[in-house]
């Protein structure tokens, strides 16, 4: 079978492999779809340390089961699934503790090392235990996007409290989350404000249903969030861009009693930020990774067709052109999400 390889950082071949065989509670699928992260393009690119090479990549994905390994139970031949990329160890603390599994320090992560394979490839092979199945309605790009929707979707609703009509929302950075974020949003009626640098992305997102969209390079976000809420802030922010200035941003735009949700990535840095702003508004802060137990109910969501979330989807490659998909992420200035269709 044909798959992607990384082997190191700039280092990403399109190599000859066997065809996995499943094991015991294991299946073998047939990725139809596989979504193209910013996190593989900054693995490529050594901006992160989260895979250990080689490894194929690719965490986003969706794909029809083709064989069943020994007692296998949940899943048929022919079902359409997606699957989670933590499987914790189930015996650690934290496991027993029922703390996000994104949180197990023994977890198995799949897409970001060689034991466990991602979805750039014609075919892999999963336990069972991550797979979840797609609704009858669902295409596979679809499936491929549960991941990119669960993000904002858990955080928001497990993690945040939820979004109401009469919430003011704003969103600090309109990549595939952000965008999801909004499209979230806009599903409960709630006031819906974009900031994002990209001048193609803004454009989307207002495309997209965005009730108002900021440069953040040419105004003052948080005086123009205090414009489009009539002075009072916003309810809820939704970080997403891992931004320094955003992140900063986020306590002064919020209103009182606001809630601060960070998604974007900012390992490794120290913000400034004023914290005693949080104390005397009433600010919560709160901070979402994985979406432990929300996948069915993300699949439910998506099933109801609220918005066309394929229209995230910017480019279309086969796996072939896995180098070419690369480098358009690479020129993420003129792309939103990439779909791989091996």
């Amino acid at each position: 079978m044909k798959a992607a390889v990384m082997y190191d950082v700039g280092d990403l071949r399109l190599d000859d492999l066997p065809e996995p065989e499943p094991g015991h509670r294991e299946v073998l699928i047939r990725v139809r779809a596989s979504g193209l992260c910013g996190t593989d393009v900054h693995m490529y690119e050594g901006k992160n340390k989260e895979g250990t090479f080689p490894f194929i990549p690719g965490h986003e994905w969706a794909g029809e089961v083709m064989k069943l390994g020994p007692q296998v139970t949940s899943v048929q031949v022919g079902d359409r699934v997606m699957g989670d990329s933590f499987i914790p160890c189930g015996v650690c603390d934290v496991c027993k503790e029922s703390i996000n599994s994104a949180y197990c320090p023994n977890h198995q992560a799949y897409g970001f090392s060689p034991e466990y394979s991602g979805g750039m490839c014609e075919y892999l092979k999963s336990p069972e235990k991550r797979l979840f199945k797609l609704a009858d309605n669902m295409s596979f790009e679809e499936g491929a996007l549960v991941e990119n929707v669960s993000v904002p979707y858990t955080g928001i609703w497990r993690i945040a409290g939820g979004v109401a009509p009469h919430d003011r929302v704003a969103i600090f950075g309109a990549g595939p989350i952000g965008l999801m974020a909004m499209l979230i949003a806009k599903a409960a009626h709630a006031q819906t404000i974009v900031v994002e640098t990209l001048e193609f992305r803004r454009k989307m997102v207002e495309e997209m249903g965005a009730e108002a969209v900021i440069d953040p390079t040419k105004e003052d976000p948080v005086e123009r969030i205090r414009h489009y809420t009539g002075g009072k802030g916003a309810t809820l922010i939704v970080e997403c861009s891992g931004s320094d200035q955003a992140i900063a941003a986020t306590m002064d735009a919020s209103a009182l009693e606001g809630r601060i949700l960070l998604v974007g990535h900012s390992i490794g840095r120290k913000v400034a930020i004023e914290i005693g702003k949080m104390i005397w508004k009433g600010t919560k802060i709160v901070a979402t990774c994985a979406a432990p137990g929300y996948f069915p109910k993300v699949i439910d969501y998506m099933a109801r067709k609220p918005f066309d979330f394929t229209r995230a989807i910017t480019h279309r490659f086969p796996l072939t052109s896995i180098m070419e998909a690369i480098n358009v992420g690479l020129q993420y200035k003129k792309s939103m999400k990439i779909m791989i269709l091996p």
